[in-house]
């Protein structure tokens, strides 16, 4: 796995974590047909984390690139 992609998944796990109480993905390969019960609004709360997560870094990202010549 690339850098990006642990950074990615520890992003998910962090969200997953505070929105849903789950603390890891590792049961993925190991349990795949396990589910979760989850609320609607535990679901908008994660996608709005999400949603501000990709602000933050588009910010950074613009910032660091007009810092560059």
């Amino acid at each position: 796995m690339n850098s990006l992609s642990n950074e990615r998944l520890t992003t998910l796990t962090e969200i997953a974590n505070d929105c849903f109480g789950i603390e890891s993905f590792s049961h993925i390969t190991t349990q795949p047909e396990l589910r979760y019960s989850v609320c609607v609004e535990d679901i908008f709360r994660a996608l709005e984390s999400a949603y501000d997560i990709g602000l933050i870094v588009g910010s950074r990202l613009n910032q660091a690139l007009r810092v560059k010549p």
